[in-house]
């Protein structure tokens, strides 16, 4: 619960006991309106004042002693007559800023300002001539010490009051115009209102006002001339008295609470109460005006739409509550489920075409009363993009399609707005209003079709037919001439094809068989895949032709022109002749027995006595330098062999390995 306190309005009541005593008594606030379960704080200010130089008036025709006052004035009447017919204080411009400011007082209890004010009607003759633009109204200023004059109430010239002249400027309000204020914007002729009649004012003493010297001032900061804008003051009081503050009163009131100055008041209903100002002697003095505080009824009305519609998933629909009325601000609205106090609100859709939605909302006046409504949001989205068709491109050249069949437009009038971008950027060098794409490459497409309400996309890949692979295999691809080669056609998405065999012959065949050549000498093999006649592939291959032949040197066939050996070498066999007979006596005269070798690497030679006793053995490779083979006549331990006859034995290899045996007698002889 919330306590409010109200100073804006109050309410006084005096009585004369006597001709020493003035009894007056403030109440704040008077006659207000709060909301039902608020707090209100009462606050009653008495005064019996018994200083008579607090109370003013201008019966004697002067200022009163300690005042000063600028610009015309007149202490008669030379307009209507004040309240009690007497004489009062009349100001005009007169060539300088009207204003009339009181002598130092101490108010430091507190209390209120009392006077009778009246503004002349506008459109009067001089000296009854009145106010007509917003800034020419009377501000009641205090000055506390000396120091610079501070705004408590700003009495307009519409008859409305403000805190200062420039909160009225800055609220933006005047004859029911908004700001900025023009002064072109007057209070017509004649017009009346609550200021240009003789009233009396009571005006609670500002805290920071509350001091043991402060003055008082009216004062008009704008005019507009010395014999316009005219207005006068009469019997002011200054309702309040030095320390000791609040000892020379009791209140009490008429709901029963006893001597009490201020407290908080929660009311239920409407209810009116009386502050009632005794002495200390318990004897009355007078009363306030009855004041009546109201509980504001819960009479909010507004209007809202029950439903919205979105004919497009990504077009949130908004509602805006109006016609506040009934009650009075700060509006409140909260939408619960989003949430949001935006008013006008969006609502937010989940992108489907088709969904109901229910957003619920607690709208709330200035006594927080609450009305709970909602409104149902249905998105119902009819445009479509019902078929994409596609049309694949050659890999040579844009010969492809895309085209897309939209349903559910809404159209008022005209065609709706169809886009197709691409390829495979979005946008990319394609940005065509058409329903149908013709003559493009392969790549990614995108469709956006837009209708009075809604713009939907779809994409689409025209698929590139394979280019046409040229791809050949030679079989063999090098060889001795003449060569027959066998080349295998594996091309792929081709249908076509164009052969260059390199040696003078050439064909144009619709299938892939295999073709055999004969080459002579080296060449380079081309063929060409077509899958139309402007769209192929070509590949190449080459063939390796030497002269073939024995290229050994060792061989009986060695053809020294040759390049690549053939391998058809002929190699002769190995030729052995065995002397039968040797005379190893020292004349240096077949001393030793040899074999005669021919085509001849290896030789596995072994000689054996008549008994079989092994003489001399030998296996050499005839191919180191000055390997030889031969028996001199000795045994194994170094002696002399006998004359006789002994067995030979060999094995011998020839060049590419040919083996020929032999086996034997020979003749040893010494003599």
């Amino acid at each position: 619960m919330k306590n409010l306190i109200f100073i804006f309005c109050t309410v006084a009541l005096s009585i004369n006991t006597n001709a020493q005593v003035f009894c007056s008594i403030s109440v704040t606030p008077m006659d207000t309106t709060i909301c039902l379960g608020d707090s209100v704080q009462m606050t009653a200010v008495a005064n019996l004042i018994t200083n008579s130089g607090q109370q003013f008036n201008f019966n004697g025709g002067a200022l009163p002693p300690g005042w000063t006052t600028t610009g015309g004035g007149a202490y008669a009447s030379p307009c209507e007559p004040s309240l009690d017919g007497t004489p009062y204080y009349w100001a005009s411009t007169a060539g300088a800023t009207p204003q009339i400011a009181t002598a130092a007082f101490d108010v430091t209890c507190g209390g209120s300002i009392m006077f009778d004010m009246d503004y002349a009607i506008q459109g009067q003759a001089f000296p009854c001539e009145g106010m007509e633009v917003w800034d020419e109204g009377v501000e009641l200023q205090y000055s506390v010490s000396g120091g610079p004059w501070t705004p408590i109430i700003y009495y307009a010239p519409d008859g409305n009051s403000w805190p200062s002249k420039a909160v009225m400027l800055a609220s933006g309000t005047w004859l029911g115009v908004n700001a900025p204020f023009s002064q072109t914007t007057y209070v017509p002729a004649g017009t009346t209102n609550a200021y240009t009649s003789w009233a009396s004012y009571s005006v609670p003493i500002p805290a920071a006002a509350q001091s043991a010297s402060t003055s008082f001032r009216w004062i008009q900061t704008a005019s507009s001339s010395a014999t316009n804008d005219n207005w006068g003051l009469d019997n002011i009081i200054i309702n309040s008295t030095g320390t000791p503050c609040g000892n020379n009163t009791v209140v009490n009131w008429s709901n029963g609470l006893m001597d009490i100055n201020q407290y908080y008041l929660t009311p239920t209903g409407d209810s009116t109460f009386i502050a009632l100002v005794y002495d200390t002697m318990g004897n009355f003095q007078c009363q306030s005006q009855p004041i009546t505080i109201n509980i504001h009824p819960d009479v909010m009305t507004y209007s809202l739409v029950d439903t919205v519609y979105s004919y497009c998933r990504t077009t949130s629909p908004t509602a805006q509550i109006n016609n506040f009325g009934g009650t009075f601000g700060p509006w409140g609205v909260n939408w619960t489920d989003i949430p949001s106090t935006n008013n006008p609100v969006s609502f937010p859709i989940s992108g489907v075409e088709q969904e109901t939605l229910i957003y619920h909302v607690d709208i709330t006046d200035g006594c927080n009363y609450i009305r709970q409504d909602s409104v149902v949001v249905i998105v119902n989205q009819t445009l479509e993009i019902d078929t994409m068709y596609t049309f694949p491109s050659s890999a040579c050249e844009p010969d492809g399609a895309v085209s897309g069949v939209a349903i559910g437009l809404t159209m008022t009038s005209g065609q709706p707005f169809y886009n197709w971008t691409g390829p495979n950027t979005n946008p990319g060098p394609y940005d065509v209003d058409a329903s149908v794409l013709e003559d493009i490459p392969s790549g990614w497409y995108y469709f956006t079709v837009t209708d009075d309400v809604c713009t939907v996309t779809d994409s689409a890949f025209v698929e590139p037919v394979d280019p046409p692979i040229a791809q050949i295999t030679a079989n063999p691809n090098s060889g001795c001439t003449p060569l027959q080669v066998n080349f295998v056609n594996s091309s792929q998405n081709a249908s076509n094809y164009y052969w260059d065999f390199g040696n003078g012959q050439s064909l144009s065949i619709s299938n892939t068989n295999s073709q055999n050549q004969t080459y002579t000498s080296n060449a380079t093999i081309m063929l060409i895949a077509y899958s139309t006649p402007t769209c192929a592939d070509t590949t190449y291959a080459s063939v390796s032709v030497v002269t073939c032949g024995c290229t050994d040197q060792a061989a009986v066939n060695y053809d020294p022109t040759a390049i690549l050996d053939d391998g058809n070498c002929q190699y002769p066999e190995p030729f052995v002749i065995v002397p039968n007979v040797f005379t190893p006596n020292g004349d240096l005269s077949n001393n030793l027995f040899e074999l005669q070798l021919e085509n001849t690497v290896q030789l596995q030679l072994t000689i054996t006595n008549r008994w079989g006793n092994i003489m001399y053995t030998a296996d050499q490779d005839l191919t180191q330098i000055g390997a030889t083979i031969g028996w001199n006549g000795k045994t194994p331990s170094g002696r002399d062999a006998e004359e006789g006859t002994y067995f030979y034995n060999y094995v011998a290899t020839g060049i590419v390995g040919q083996i020929v045996e032999g086996h034997g007698f020979l003749e040893l002889i010494r003599d």
